[in-house]
């Protein structure tokens, strides 16, 4: 095969969007330059993203190939979530890669040595990143000083005029990223445009936990960066790259609206459960790491010495927690709006395990189920298992013609799921979800309002009281768009369904290089 011309590339993430959403904005014509790349490139409308469906996990999958896992002993990703409790360090260790205390800078610390950056997979040439902090491997990167990052967070946070911010913050994006190929000598070492180039618009994610998907201002932002992704299209042009250079477009994740605010206030004084608070670290019990629609609780329990500490508690001891000696499982299933909980077994290692499942069914009844899960990395199975084999399972699988081939008691892959459920809701969700708890950073247990109602806690505190949200399992928070265009050496056609971990695999295929070991991808050329 006649080697690729493709010499350069450039993975571009506009966060928060809906691929339904996306697309038909295309076919209106509202974003023609990302439709010019569409129609002579690689797309697809059903590319599934990671669980949880929020920014930091996710696009740690898609810049490195791979999901996360018990990062310690596989080859996969530390990153569970954007607010995370690491119970290995004493006191614990808090992480929040939105907080003003500037820890996004550490997820290229957390992510582990297990795994690779699509920068790190490229042995040679310079790399850059534009506003992407997930970032090891380049040579050069904006905002690249914490002054510098301080006042484009604040700008884009809290600045009153959000016309005047939209523009510039997209417009920065593209015309760093133009500079890097203009004038090389001024940020590389060596005189040459950078092969491998990572950008991020965060402008959308910004917008649309303020106003909804439905908000003209939303929009007009899309319409926006479609018009400065047309910019950097013709200046590659102008510069003679655009013909060797492959642009992958893609969102970290979809969005919805919930229908109310949810409150826990008396949910801590009834079940005497005291949030973590790292100058208050006596009687506390739980950390509420993340809780908008998916809640993520962390509890604290007593070991075999009657010594008070952090760690990962037993079934047993869940069942009979705190000074109130409550059961978890029954009493947070109570909590407003909560219609699903998952929870791991005792004896869940990196290598096998168990993951179950409850689904409320009505105001009194649940269904209950499984995944047990063996091997890691790309080897990894996964088998999805509901009580008595009925009619009615946790993700509504059953209900598919498609899927309910899988539920057949035998261990699957991940591709396998891919098949089964990418039209679904709920994709890939017996692969990830066990992916998720091998993760020794994973809560204890989690609850699902399937976003019929967001609280907006992070770590025990409410942070907002926005309805508009995206971690949850429905389609409209889990497929994201992907169009990979640019050169013409790259073959036009539409993929029927992908997943997120594809793109790094597929660039690399297009540079005539190999992804790392971790990468769970397949290239879809």
């Amino acid at each position: 095969m006649a080697k690729s011309k493709v010499n350069r590339i450039i993975l571009c993430i506009i966060d928060d969007v809906r691929s339904k959403q996306f697309f038909h904005l295309i076919n209106k014509g509202l974003l023609p330059n990302c439709k010019t790349l569409m129609e002579n490139g690689i797309y697809s409308k059903n590319c599934v993203t990671d669980f949880p469906a929020i920014t930091y996990p996710t696009q740690v999958s898609i810049i490195t190939g791979t999901y996360t896992g018990d990062y310690r002993h596989e080859k996969c990703h530390g990153i569970p979530l954007s607010n995370w409790m690491g119970r290995d360090y004493n006191p614990p260790l808090i992480r929040n890669y939105g907080s003003t205390k500037l820890e996004i800078y550490k997820m290229n610390e957390d992510m582990g040595k297990n795994c690779q950056t699509i920068c790190e997979m490229i042995p040679e040439g310079n790399k850059t990143s534009i506003a992407q902090f997930i970032n090891r491997g380049v040579d050069y990167f904006f905002p690249n000083r914490k002054i510098k990052l301080i006042f484009y967070y604040l700008l884009i946070n809290y600045y009153k005029n959000i016309k005047t911010i939209i523009k510039y913050t997209n417009n920065i994006v593209v015309q760093k990223l133009l500079e890097t190929f203009k004038h090389p000598t001024k940020y590389f070492e060596t005189n040459e445009a950078p092969i491998c180039s990572l950008i991020w618009f965060l402008t959308s994610d910004v917008l649309m936990h303020r106003y909804g998907n439905s908000d003209p201002l939303y929009k007009l932002n899309l319409l926006h960066i479609d018009r400065v992704i047309g910019k950097l299209i013709a200046g590659l042009k102008q510069l003679g790259y655009l013909e060797d250079t492959a642009i992958a477009i893609t969102s970290d994740h979809g969005n919805y609206r919930a229908n109310k605010i949810g409150n826990l206030d008396n949910i801590y004084e009834g079940l005497g459960l005291v949030n973590y608070h790292q100058r208050k670290n006596i009687s506390v019990n739980v950390n509420i790491a993340e809780f908008g629609a998916l809640g993520f609780f962390y509890f604290k329990y007593n070991n075999l010495d009657r010594k008070i500490r952090w760690g990962n508690p037993s079934i047993e001891e869940l069942e009979k927690f705190g000074p109130k000696k409550i059961n978890l499982f029954d009493k947070l299933f109570k909590i407003e709006g909560t219609k699903l909980m998952y929870y791991k077994d005792n004896n869940n290692t990196h290598q096998k395990g168990q993951i179950f499942l409850k689904r409320r069914v009505g105001k009194e009844n649940c269904i209950h189920g499984r995944i047990e899960y063996r091997g890691t990395g790309k080897q990894m199975q996964a088998r999805y298992i509901f009580e008595n084999n009925n009619e009615r399972d946790v993700f509504g699988y059953c209900k598919d013609k498609r899927a309910s081939t899988y539920l057949d008691g035998k261990f699957h892959s991940i591709e396998e799921w891919l098949e089964a459920t990418h039209h679904l809701d709920f994709p890939l969700y017996p692969d990830l979800l066990c992916r998720h708890f091998k993760n020794p950073r994973s809560a204890d247990i989690i609850l699902s309002t399937e976003g019929t109602i967001v609280y907006n806690i992070q770590h025990g505190r409410k942070k907002s009281n926005n309805l508009y949200s995206h971690d949850i399992g429905a389609r409209k928070s889990s497929i994201v768009p992907l169009i990979i265009s640019g050169s013409n050496d790259i073959p036009k056609r539409e993929i029927t369904f992908c997943k997120i971990t594809d793109i790094v695999s597929t660039l690399l295929k297009l540079l005539g290089t190999h992804p790392a070991e971790s990468a769970i991808g397949k290239s879809l050329i």
